[in-house]
C-alpha cells in the first residue's frame, strides 16, 4: 500500500483513483470504501483508530457454523481487473466487546483463503478479536 502524508492509495484504475484517508490530527479515523463487485457488496464505513495500522496476513475466521478457521488474508484492488495488495489492521472501539481489530483491504475488499481447504471467499472488511489476528 502506497502511503504519503497520511493518505493510502488503495486503487489505481485508469478511470479512477481511490484512497483511504488517515486523519493525522486529533482522533484518527479510517474510511473503509469498497465498491460493489462480483465477490462482495458495496461498503462505506468510518472507524476510529486506537493504534497505528499494520499489515495483517492471517486471521481466525468464524463461519456460519461458528467453527474457527485459520485464513490467509489479502486486500483486493480493482486495478487490472483484480490485484492483490496488503491487508491492513488496527485496533478500533467495538460497542459489544470494548475493542476489536479492524481488517481492511482495497476498493474490492478482502480475499480470505481458508487453510483447511475450503474455497477462497471475499468480505468487505472484518472486525475480529485482537487474539484472532494470526500474523
Amino acid at each position: 500500500m502506497l502511503m504519503h502524508a497520511g493518505i493510502a492509495l488503495v486503487s489505481a484504475r485508469a478511470d479512477e483513483l481511490r484512497y483511504a484517508r488517515l486523519v493525522e490530527t486529533g482522533p484518527r479515523f479510517v474510511d473503509v470504501l469498497v465498491d460493489q463487485n462480483g465477490d462482495c457488496e458495496e461498503c462505506a464505513l468510518r472507524f476510529k483508530l486506537e493504534d497505528e495500522p499494520r499489515v495483517v496476513r492471517a486471521v481466525m475466521w468464524y463461519g456460519d457454523d461458528d467453527r474457527p478457521v485459520a485464513c490467509d488474508v489479502i486486500g483486493w484492488s480493482s486495478a487490472g481487473g483484480g490485484t492483490a495488495i496488503a491487508a491492513m489492521g488496527a485496533t478500533v472501539e467495538d460497542s459489544s466487546s470494548g475493542v476489536a481489530t479492524l481488517v481492511w483491504g482495497g476498493d474490492w475488499g478482502l480475499r480470505l483463503t481458508p487453510r483447511d481447504g475450503r474455497p477462497p471467499f471475499a468480505e468487505s472488511h472484518l472486525r475480529v478479536a485482537p487474539d484472532d489476528v494470526l500474523g
